[in-house]
């Protein structure tokens, strides 16, 4: 059983064989490479995600037609070793609707942290907090996150862009 503490969190990692500065370029200036095509919350497939890299910068989709759709907002921005967002896609009853909410004071935090482990090796360390603060149905929210196919699946295929196709 989760103390109280932990229950608003998630905390997932991966290796990644390149150097640190690729990662975090990876991850946030190329995440439509890899973020899966099926993780998207606007009407239609998104065709690109941006991160404005500032505190204060969106993140966000663009659908194939055009369409801008909020996922959070960038609250530290320290490349290449640290991004956190703002995670404004709550919960519904049974099951997260991942409908952007644009309350701040009802969205979770992802940080994802990038140590470098050598010259060709990143520990990216991802932890989804706060979670509590999506309100009733967030403990379903915090197992869907920490299950097989939401972070985990999610950083295996960064890993997989980030590494060249390799894993």
């Amino acid at each position: 059983m989760l103390n109280l503490a932990e229950q608003g969190v998630v905390r997932k990692e991966v290796r990644v064989n390149v150097p640190i500065e690729h990662a975090f370029s990876v991850f946030v200036e190329q995440m439509e490479t890899w973020w899966p095509a099926t993780h998207h919350i606007g009407k239609t497939p998104f065709e690109a995600i941006f991160v404005e890299p500032r505190v204060g910068g969106r993140w966000c989709e663009r659908d194939v037609e055009g369409h801008l759709t909020d996922w959070g907002t960038v609250l530290a921005w320290d490349p290449p070793h640290r991004v956190t967002f703002s995670w404004h896609l709550g919960p519904g009853h049974d099951q997260p609707d991942w409908t952007c909410d644009p309350d701040i004071a009802k969205a979770s935090e992802v940080e994802i942290r990038f140590t470098s482990e050598g010259p060709g090796t990143t520990l990216v360390q991802l932890e989804h907090s706060k979670l509590e603060r999506h309100g009733e149905g967030y403990e379903k929210l915090r197992e869907v996150f920490d299950g097989p196919g939401a972070w985990v699946y999610i950083l295996e295929q960064f890993a997989k862009t980030a590494n060249g196709g390799l894993s």
